[in-house]
């Protein structure tokens, strides 16, 4: 083990390490709270409402953070603005397809639950935190971690304290769609509030609008062909669970997989410096030294940590009703490992131009996710669709290691 390497790159990716750590420690507190008030069945309530949110708006905004870092790239900060704008007419058209979404025959597939108060008000809030996207990009590629870290943090403590003090009075699936919106206001309002300096309202205009959109066209259909067929199953999970079985099964599932996705967060530190250093060309990435010095040592202390603690784990956070989430969890480690180590190959086909190959991997992902869901949930539930989640996470990650070997071979 390089320890020389772990120094280096620990000082540079460290106000960003802090951050998600702090996330993790405050939302395992949060899980508690909510799953305890909640019970199982309200919790998968709660989480299919969200499921169905989150379809609409990543499927068709999600990761344009990407999109605006290779505009960045290419034509300089002035795109920052204009991205801006995007993301508002964007997150405007995501809101009014939920609307009709939840007044539809349709939401009996995320629970049936009525149009609140909360729920409108959680859905204008999630229409700003689309401009997180746009701070984002701007952010990484000026090397600002540490101001994106910050944003991070202040959001997920404003939700945490909203929840704690909305479930003293009321433990309700509407007290913790309330502290989902105050998030979502956070992250998009003080995202921009951070970034203000690089908006120029004069950049704003018919013309470089139009000009805007025929110059990120190309990457904004890859990135979109990308995000349909990739959060398609990291959402459907919980609602093909939900139609073959019942919403205190979907809440058990949903412990489990929350509990492994602190997982993803290590991910989120890293692709902020990864993306940094590909958008300059001088720097040459060593990924061979990341994986070996970092991601699987790192990964085999997840591993046993889960196996000997997870029941532990779940019983000290959720309680023993939620225990039955042990052995899914178990199942989508292994799927979450995998993507883990290989993390990286994302980066570098959307570097090389190449993302396209990262959709046909989702698409493979998509195919494999459906067929183990219909193989394996009506026998074995929550267990059954961790095993369909863990299996199209390797079938990804398995064709995009062959197309990023066949195109380097080739160049």
């Amino acid at each position: 083990m390089n320890f020389h390497y772990l120094k280096t790159l620990f000082y540079e990716i460290k106000e960003l390490a802090s951050s998600q750590l702090l996330i993790v420690i405050i939302l395992f507190i949060q899980v508690g709270i909510v799953t305890r008030g909640l019970g199982t069945t309200g919790y998968g309530q709660a989480v299919l409402v969200l499921a169905l949110i989150a379809i609409i708006f990543r499927t068709l905004h999600a990761r344009n953070s990407d999109v605006t870092l290779l505009m960045l790239k290419k034509y300089g900060e002035k795109m920052f603005t204009l991205s801006l704008v995007y993301d508002l007419l964007i997150g405007l058209f995501c809101y009014l397809i939920c609307l009709a979404l939840f007044r539809s025959e349709l939401n009996s597939l995320f629970g049936n639950y009525i149009m609140t108060t909360s729920l409108n008000i959680l859905l204008i809030c999630r229409i700003f935190q689309t401009l997180s996207e746009s701070s984002k990009a701007v952010l990484t590629f000026n090397g600002q971690f540490k101001k994106f870290a910050l944003v991070d943090s202040v959001s997920n403590f404003m939700r945490f304290i909203t929840i704690v003090i909305l479930f003293r009075e009321n433990a309700s699936v509407d007290s913790y769609l309330t502290g989902q919106a105050v998030f979502s206001l956070v992250y998009g309002f003080f995202g921009f509030f951070i970034c203000r300096n690089y908006f120029k309202i004069s950049e704003i205009s018919i013309k470089n609008l139009i000009d805007y959109f025929i110059k990120f066209k190309s990457d904004f259909l890859k990135q979109r062909l990308d995000q349909l067929v990739g959060i398609i199953p990291q959402h459907l999970d919980l609602v093909i669970l939900g139609y073959f079985t019942d919403l205190s099964t979907v809440g058990i599932f949903r412990i489990g997989k929350r509990l492994v996705e602190p997982i993803t967060y290590i991910i989120t530190v890293l692709t902020p410096l990864v993306q940094n250093q590909l958008s300059k060309e001088s720097i040459k990435v060593n990924f061979s030294e990341l994986i070996k010095n970092l991601l699987l040592p790192l990964s085999t202390i997840i591993v046993i940590t889960y196996v000997l603690f997870g029941e532990n784990l779940i019983n000290l956070i959720s309680g023993s009703e939620f225990l039955d989430a042990y052995e899914p969890m178990l199942v989508l480690i292994i799927g979450y490992i995998i993507y883990l180590n290989t993390f990286w190959i994302r980066q570098m086909l959307l570097f090389s131009n190449l993302i396209q190959f990262h959709a046909f991997s989702r698409l493979i992902s998509l195919a494999v996710f459906v067929a183990g869901s219909f193989l394996f949930v009506v026998q074995f539930g929550a267990v059954g669709i961790a095993i369909a989640t863990s299996m199209s996470m390797i079938a990804q990650k398995m064709y995009e290691f062959y197309a990023f070997n066949k195109y380097t071979k080739q160049n």
